[in-house]
């Protein structure tokens, strides 16, 4: 027999918490194992306990959730699934700072009265119980796996990148990332190491909650040198500006020069797709297009990322040791279609030196 799935339950409302409970143990291979009122509980408990999966609400007495997060992550890394408010009611940065001290996830709190089966807790539980999560802390590289040059993770003292210059037109028209679970805090870091006169447009897939879409947005514009924004069907790919694909959406590029923002069924289980993003600048920038694929599950992202490899473009994927999910780099690493894998926390920096000719992985 199979072990259950260990959760512990954290929210400072004995109701919410009761709810969450019964949700989740509606399926027989999960077990809640301790409830916490406040993240300093929460931290002694996955101490002591060592649950597989940690539900985090967000606004707590003591020590508020995105406290114990990043502690949990720092001390006792576990995949966390933070519940908070509709996002539409909170600054944009509140809940994705709770991304950026390592959770996983983020869902909206049903309304108390609607009924537990609204919670719909139990797949996503079970799904990032599946996750190894790795330790939030900046630490040493490792050696990298394939032969392929791998960048090292910078020093916070690094000095900012230069700005690029208006010499010899750039070799790189466009830039598209494909991102998943654990990836928006490397899009924003990515985002926010880019110069203001970065040459080429930037388009992302960021598979997340619908509910987190527009706030992901604003989060990424908080510390970004270039204009972020979700994309609209038909809208120009300009220098300068980071489109973001839209919940429920696929972007393409039909064409250089601009997008399309188009309904359709799901492609490797996403709405948007990476793989439709990436298979679609390839045939329009061909060489001159980068394709990026970061942390993520499954293998969205990998038959784009293929694509732009098979037309001359250069092709980047995360490496291991900064990923939080290594499924979508480490698949595109497996197929032969990968150029160069860059520590997250190197991969703008690696896009600019792109973007100059020069060799990305060059320290």
């Amino acid at each position: 027999m199979s072990r259950k799935c260990q959760v512990l339950v954290v929210d400072d409302s004995p109701l919410c918490r009761q709810l969450i409970v019964d949700a989740i143990t509606s399926d027989p291979d999960i077990e809640v194992v301790g409830q916490a009122a406040n993240g300093q509980e929460a931290i002694a408990k996955v101490a002591e306990l060592k649950p597989h999966v940690v539900t985090m609400d967000v606004d707590m007495p003591v020590l508020d959730g995105l406290a114990a997060c990043e502690q949990i992550m720092s001390e006792n890394p576990t995949p966390i699934l933070v519940l908070t408010a509709d996002p539409r009611n909170q600054a944009p940065e509140l809940t994705h700072r709770a991304l950026a001290a390592g959770a996983l996830a983020l869902q909206v709190k049903p309304a108390l009265d609607a009924g537990v089966e609204a919670w719909n807790l139990a797949r996503e539980v079970k799904l990032l119980s599946t996750v190894k999560v790795i330790r939030h802390l900046r630490g040493v590289k490792k050696p990298s796996t394939g032969g392929l040059p791998t960048t090292s993770p910078s020093s916070s003292s690094s000095p900012s990148i230069e700005p690029i210059g208006l010499g010899a037109a750039s070799p790189v028209g466009l830039v598209v990332i494909a991102s998943s679970t654990g990836g928006p805090q490397v899009v924003h870091k990515l985002v926010s190491d880019l110069p203001a006169d970065f040459p080429a447009p930037v388009l992302v897939v960021q598979h997340i909650n619908a509910a987190f879409a527009d706030s992901l947005v604003g989060w990424l514009g908080t510390s970004a040198k270039l204009k972020v924004r979700a994309a609209k069907d038909g809208d120009l790919l300009t220098p300068g500006v980071v489109l973001i694909a839209p919940a429920g959406s696929h972007l393409t590029v039909p064409s250089r020069g601009r997008v399309a923002v188009v309904a359709g069924p799901p492609r490797d289980g996403h709405v948007p797709s990476a793989s439709m993003l990436l298979e679609s600048a390839a045939k329009a920038y061909g060489k001159r297009v980068v394709g990026v694929i970061l942390t993520g599950m499954g293998t969205d992202g990998v038959d784009g990322l293929a694509a732009i490899h098979a037309a001359g473009g250069k092709t980047i994927a995360q490496s291991r040791e900064s990923s939080v999910v290594f499924g979508m780099p480490g698949a595109a690493i497996a197929k032969g279609v990968v150029t160069h894998v860059v520590h997250g926390d190197d991969v703008g920096k690696a896009l600019v030196r792109l973007s100059r000719g020069q060799d990305p992985s060059r320290p």
